[in-house]
């Protein structure tokens, strides 16, 4: 009896196991991409056909050597297309010089050349000002600490894509020479949970204090695909 009992359950177990299995949708969608490091993207201005050239050249962010998406490490990258990790289709605005971008190496296939890099693009920030970037790059944010003496350590500043954070006594945006309208953007996000991403470095100052000194300003930008 006791034997009867237990076959019973087994069978009502598997009958809810495989009415469970039958309610899943029958195609699964590919796994989204998850995009972790930020790279800075250039436009490739050689005249040679598309797609061996025309794309982009991909650098990660405060690193001499990036991995390709063919498992090499190169000083940058060629990719022929960007993507949006999103819908995995074209990006239909160009990116920028100097755009700065969490990505991802993937491919993608061209008739008549077979696979080649492309970049998956999940976020992307547009520098504003009129200078190349300098220096290293880091996410900045505005702490919320006001002092009643100088200097105050009232920023942290992290080197993207690195174990390095340090706090600040100040932040100088002036050397990006960005209109007044984005500096002011710039100072804003500062205060966000996301804070900002600039390129500069980081001086000390007379009173013993820190100063990040900007010498580019990267604001977001939606990539349209």
């Amino acid at each position: 009896m006791i034997v009867l009992v237990r076959s019973a359950a087994i069978c009502g177990l598997i009958a809810v196991l495989v009415s469970l299995a039958g309610a899943l949708p029958a195609t699964a969608g590919p796994p989204p991409i998850v995009a972790r490091s930020i790279y800075v993207v250039q436009p490739d201005p050689r005249l040679c056909p598309s797609p061996l050239c025309g794309g982009y050249w991909v650098s990660r962010a405060n690193h001499a050597r990036t991995r390709c998406h063919d498992g090499l490490l190169r000083s940058r990258c060629y990719v022929a297309i960007a993507l949006s990790t999103l819908t995995r289709k074209p990006l239909t605005a160009g990116l920028p010089a100097n755009t700065l971008v969490r990505a991802v190496f993937g491919s993608w296939t061209f008739e008549g050349f077979g696979e080649l890099g492309a970049v998956d693009v999940a976020e992307a920030w547009k520098p504003v000002g009129r200078e190349p970037p300098t220096g290293d790059f880091f996410r900045i944010r505005d702490l919320g600490v006001r002092c009643i003496r100088a200097p105050c350590y009232s920023f942290r500043a992290w080197r993207l894509n690195r174990p390095y954070r340090i706090t600040v006594s100040d932040v100088d945006l002036g050397p990006a020479r960005s209109p007044p309208e984005t500096l002011q953007r710039g100072e804003a996000a500062l205060t966000t949970p996301e804070g900002l991403l600039a390129s500069g470095g980081i001086v000390r100052t007379s009173d013993g204090g820190r100063v990040f000194r900007a010498s580019q300003v990267f604001l977001r930008a939606a990539p349209r695909a």
